[in-house]
């Protein structure tokens, strides 16, 4: 069986990282749940696939299905394999809940991964540190591939486009139903402080202003 199969669900709120970063804050614990907790999970996982780019998907068996429990906010983080190792829909229920009321798209394994720089006009890709940022980000405007691209793994990355004096930022987390633009231009050294807070883990950049964008 694939993620294609439709499924009644109530409604659930698609999260940005940052919601789900604050979810975290205080770390989380293993939680077990029941087969009607993951079922619920695994419908949520389904009537999303589509809207998340991951149709064909194969349906996890319930038993790789887990959760952990938030330790600092009421929150049942129920995790439904896809895509790749350590790559997940996690689904979020309150306390008492039978259904999730929030989800995000989530690479757990690009996170532990060294991050690769691939920017065209300055030769071929590099490990995305801190010399190569500062030094070929605000080199972009006027060359003929003024753009730069910051990989954890494929389908999850942060973009960089300059046009003119101003920078134009994207990301996305695993697939293009997770796609999101900055919400103005910026000047190179912003641009290249949020590149940088990606590439090291940081995590400043996930509460800056980011819109989602339909591809």
């Amino acid at each position: 069986m694939f993620f294609t199969k439709k499924s009644n669900t109530p409604a659930a709120r698609h999260l940005q990282k940052h919601e789900y970063l604050d979810l975290l804050q205080g770390g989380t614990h293993d939680h077990a749940v029941s087969d009607e907790i993951k079922r619920a999970a695994l419908r949520l996982a389904q009537a999303h696939a589509d809207s998340l780019g991951l149709e064909g998907t194969p349906e996890p068996p319930l038993e790789s299905i887990f959760a952990r429990r938030s330790t600092s906010e009421d929150a049942l983080l129920v995790h439904v394999p896809v895509k790749m190792e350590d790559c997940f829909i996690i689904t979020v229920f309150a306390s008492g809940a039978s259904d999730a009321h929030a989800f995000i798209l989530f690479d757990i394994g690009a996170e532990y991964l060294q991050p690769m720089l691939d920017c065209p006009a300055f030769g071929p890709s590099a490990p995305a540190t801190e010399e190569n940022i500062r030094g070929w980000v605000p080199l972009l405007p006027g060359q003929q591939s003024p753009f730069a691209t910051i990989e954890l793994r494929e389908g999850t990355y942060m973009q960089v486009y300059a046009d003119h004096d101003r920078f134009h930022l994207e990301h996305q987390m695993v697939s293009t139903g997770a796609h999101y633009r900055y919400s103005k231009p910026v000047e190179a050294a912003e641009a290249t402080e949020i590149l940088l807070s990606y590439a090291l883990g940081k995590y400043e950049w996930a509460y800056r202003g980011w819109e989602k964008m339909d591809i």
